[in-house]
């Protein structure tokens, strides 16, 4: 059987919406046509349909994203680095472009970092690693301060005693951390810690009996890095650390001394508060603050009549330190690699920190009693969020339309490919029998 001219109008007429009625007197039956319009609105109803399921999918599938997303943003950490591998087989001689503040300690032997975090606590490097660390920096003396811990300086103390016996000196320290004040620890051997109701906002009475308790095991209190304390946090109002001592109250209260070099910034309204009050029995400290490998900024030098742990404690008491400063840094050393859960995570955390552009959480600092020094504030973008289902919508509608129109190219590609087989049948010559 061959498929002759009439036939496309026929196969294309059966294909269209109908309604059937049947004349039981002629047997006969009719074929009616649904009104054109009624065609349109059944096919835009039906189209419509499509367009709603495609916009709900999408919408649920970006809501479910974006509940699995936002824990892993919020979680900050995701160990971009692996600081574990790291190698620190490079030196610096801070020496050979710097001199101290004070000439009168230009033939100095001990360059001391006096701030110094550990994985103990908030670090990147194990205590064994941050003794590497600051013997590549140049440092042959270090003061190793974890938060509201002396773990952390105990090992370290004993792994250069263990393997630089005579050539590097460690001392043992904490970093008592709240809501009002960081203060370093120094010379101790067991953990300073705050009665159970200080917590993160210890009162006054609180703050001095830490440094009683601290000289009382023969260490030193010096507080830590005011202008990072006290600088506003102009999304929340308040100081980062709120309610922080002022400088003559904490001299009052028995402050040993100040850090007056912390990374790179420079506190020199603390240093002239000193000079201006005479306060020679107060001493200075520089310290890296080092929570991961990067550069050098100071280094705290003194002059120790014997290379011991006590003859560079005696020097600091006594507030015979002068230090190197250069605000550039030096030149950093081995970087780290990428670590396979980061590389791992990536895909994620990218999504992750795209989600998060629809909101601003202001969480402030970290008080380290598992609370925030600020009330969280959540700043939502819905404005954002309305452009992104403006943008889903379209991209479903268009979808469909591009859907629809392949269907239509389809249709006539075959309808002419048809049309053109039957044309060639007809115009073949009669076969003899």
């Amino acid at each position: 059987m061959t498929l002759s001219s009439r036939s496309l109008p026929e196969i294309v007429t059966r294909s269209q919406p109908s309604l059937a009625e049947t004349d039981g007197q002629s047997k006969n039956t009719r074929v009616f046509e649904k009104p054109r319009h009624r065609q349109l609105a059944a096919r835009a109803r039906a189209y419509g349909g499509r367009i709603g399921k495609r916009i709900g999918v999408m919408l649920t599938a970006a809501a479910l994203l974006s509940v699995m997303l936002i824990p892993l943003h919020e979680s900050a950490n995701i160990g971009m680095y692996d600081y574990g591998t790291m190698k620190f087989d490079w030196t610096t001689d801070p020496s050979a472009w710097l001199k101290p503040a004070d000439p009168a300690y230009s033939d100095y032997n001990v360059l001391l970092d006096g701030h110094a975090h550990t994985t103990l606590s908030d670090g990147r490097l194990t205590p064994e690693q941050l003794v590497e660390y600051a013997i590549a920096q140049g440092f042959n003396a270090l003061v190793v301060t974890d938060h509201n811990t002396v773990a952390g300086g105990l090992q370290a103390e004993r792994y250069a005693r263990k393997k630089y016996a005579g050539r590097f000196v460690v001392i043992p320290g904490m970093e008592y951390s709240n809501c009002r004040v960081h203060m370093n620890l120094i010379d101790i051997n067991a953990t300073v810690a705050g009665s159970s109701n200080g917590g993160a906002y210890p009162s006054d009475d609180e703050i001095q009996r830490v440094i009683a308790h601290t000289h009382a095991q023969g260490g030193l209190a010096i507080i830590n890095h005011i202008p990072w304390s006290t600088r506003i946090l102009e999304r929340l109002g308040h100081a980062r650390l709120p309610g922080h001592p002022s400088v003559k109250a904490l001299v009052d209260w028995g402050i040993d001394g100040f850090e007056v070099i912390n990374q790179a910034t420079f506190d020199m309204p603390t240093l002239q508060f000193m000079r201006a009050h005479n306060s020679s029995h107060l001493l200075f400290m520089t310290g890296s603050d080092v929570h991961a490998p990067g550069k050098a900024y100071a280094w705290t030098v003194l002059k120790a009549p014997v290379f011991t742990k006590e003859a560079i404690m005696n020097e600091i008491r006594a507030g015979r330190t002068s230090y190197l400063f250069d605000p550039t840094g030096n030149r950093a050393g081995e970087l780290p690699t990428y670590s396979p859960r980061y590389l791992a995570l990536a895909p994620l955390a990218g999504a992750a920190e795209y989600i998060a552009s629809f909101y601003d959480r202001y969480s402030g600092q970290y008080s380290f009693h598992g609370t925030h020094c600020q009330r969280d504030i959540v700043d939502v973008h819905s404005r954002s969020i309305g452009y992104l289902v403006m943008y889903i919508i379209t991209a479903a509608v268009l979808t469909e339309l591009a859907r629809v129109l392949c269907q239509q190219i389809r249709f006539c590609v075959v309808r002419w490919w048809i049309k053109r087989r039957s044309n060639s049948t007809v115009a073949e010559p009669a076969q003899p029998v």
